[in-house]
């Protein structure tokens, strides 16, 4: 079988900050390929780059040493971009925030107010359609927030610590919709965690960054070795679990026994 072709591909990025007081390396020689409809997850110790490293993939900073490269010739892609805080507008319904982007856009047309209205009613938000954003939980904003980011239909989703603000049982629900809501759109995607547990449960594959400057210590493929995919509450009672775990702190604690 000939090698799957990437995504993305990631060659000698590095990035430094400049300020007034002197420079700050944030990222050092960072080399990855991202596949087509892949979920990759980024982990690593605090201030070891890892936003910046998603700021530079969705182009919000210019990349100033290696390259970016998408070797199927789109450059850049269609880009969603979630944060941690869902950002939606309290003045206005769930069903108009969810539309936002594409009233911006003047992307606003039949054939997309349909297919907004298919995600809604598919992923159990559509009787929340004119209620506003104060009304829902915190789940419930994330998985608005999350509508809103495919009602544009990107090819590549940018995730950056999506769940941290939830409570651990909302966050453990929330993951594991909002993950198989973005492997039913087979949407390429990468996610930024400091949460290892959510990462081997919802990744198939995880970059481990060490401390800053951040480089790569390791990339770590996921397989639970299952006829299906498991869910991420099922991935986390699987044998295997534990041993990802311990396999990604060893990396990112290199010097503890």
């Amino acid at each position: 079988m000939p090698p799957k072709k990437a995504f993305l591909s990631v060659r000698n990025l590095s990035y430094t900050y400049h300020s007034k007081s002197g420079e700050t390396h944030a990222l050092t020689d960072i080399n990855f390929d991202l596949f087509p409809g892949e979920f990759a997850a980024i982990v690593g110790p605090s201030g070891c780059g890892k936003s910046t490293l998603l700021d530079l993939i969705a182009g919000f900073v210019p990349v100033q040493t290696g390259y970016l490269l998408y070797p199927s010739g789109t450059f850049p892609p269609s880009i969603g971009y979630m944060l941690q805080k869902d950002h939606l507008l309290e003045y206005r319904t769930i069903y108009k925030n969810i539309i936002l982007g594409l009233e911006i856009q003047h992307q606003l047309t039949p054939e997309n107010i349909v297919y907004v209205k298919s995600l809604m009613k598919e992923y159990g938000i559509a009787d929340f359609a004119d209620v506003y954003p104060r009304q829902l939980s915190g789940g419930m904003r994330q998985r608005a927030a999350l509508i809103r980011t495919l009602a544009g239909k990107p090819s590549f989703l940018l995730l950056d610590e999506p769940f941290s603000a939830l409570d651990y049982q909302t966050r453990l629900d929330v993951s594991s919709d909002i993950g198989n809501i973005i492997r039913q759109q087979r949407v390429t995607t990468l996610l930024v965690t400091h949460d290892l547990s959510e990462a081997i449960s919802i990744a198939d594959r995880i970059i481990v960054l060490g401390k800053r400057p951040g480089f790569i210590r390791a990339i770590i493929k996921i397989d639970f070795e299952t006829e299906k995919r498991l869910s991420p509450k099922e991935a986390r009672l699987h044998p295997k679990f534990q041993k990802y775990f311990d396999l990604i702190w060893k990396e990112l604690r290199p010097n503890e026994k």
